[in-house]
């Protein structure tokens, strides 16, 4: 048995909004990555598997129009494909996953609507018992999945210090999505916490966020590396440079 197990997440799908050759990337890296698999792999969707732009409260009219069966179609075909196989499996519902449930087991509004939420749940719902994927909640409290000394979440909060904010909060070393960026930082202490923002595998670009300063500095890419036996690890962000992917991926035991 190797003395440590190794990890990979993925953020911010959205479904059918994903950026499809970072998806082809992220597929080809984590084949390299895991190899012929292990019992002992963790592979973690950290959020936002679907879009589900026209549930949203604040959604206009055109947006409810939309038909899901694409977003639905693409988030799912996304989560089987990527969780099959051995290994630890993880879900962090985001908060447009949240949506779906909301409106499931929400008492008002369009009963149709509520009646195809609930099925939509139930659907996956099955899926995951199916592939044996461990879910959690959108939740600030109860969507927290741990390994070793890694804290994975989707995220609670936003801008530019969202990952400092949320190793304040949490105490823990953490590993983010939520905010579409690549980041890494160390928070002080006795004992400094360290936290990385992960990337988003969705496209970066869209018409409602044109004229938004503040999305330029979103990023494709995802995490990965190693959880050892005392629960210690090593991180490794996947971005792009110059259009080129930096994946350093060589380990080697000393």
């Amino acid at each position: 048995m190797k003395p440590y197990r190794k990890f990979m997440a993925g953020y911010d799908l959205h479904g059918d909004m994903q950026n499809r050759d970072v998806v082809k990337k992220f597929f080809e890296f984590s084949k390299a990555f895991f190899g012929r698999g292990s019992d002992t792999d963790v592979k973690i969707m950290g959020g936002d598997l679907f879009d589900f732009r026209g549930l949203r409260k604040k959604a206009d009219k055109a947006e409810q129009a939309e038909s899901l069966s694409d977003d639905v179609a693409c988030g799912i075909e996304f989560l089987s494909k990527w969780m099959d196989g051995k290994g630890s499996k993880v879900w962090l519902r985001g908060n447009h996953c949240q949506r779906l449930w909301d409106v499931a087991e929400s008492e008002a509004g369009d009963g149709l609507k509520r009646d195809a939420a609930r099925k939509g749940v139930e659907e996956l719902d099955d899926l995951c018992k199916e592939y044996r994927i461990k879910t959690y909640p959108y939740s600030k409290r109860t969507g927290l999945h741990r390994e070793g000394k890694l804290c994975f979440l989707h995220g609670y909060a936003a801008g530019v210090y969202a990952l400092r904010k949320t190793l304040q909060s949490y105490g823990e070393n953490i590993i983010m999505g939520h905010t579409h960026t690549i980041q890494s930082i160390s928070v002080e202490g006795l004992v400094p916490k360290q936290g990385w923002v992960a990337g988003c595998l969705c496209q970066l670009d869209y018409e409602y966020n044109r004229s938004m300063l503040g999305t330029l500095n979103h990023e494709n890419g995802w995490v990965y590396g190693l959880i050892f036996e005392d629960g210690n690890f090593a991180v490794y962000q996947a971005r792009q440079i110059a259009g080129k992917w930096i994946l350093p991926t060589e380990f080697k035991e000393i």
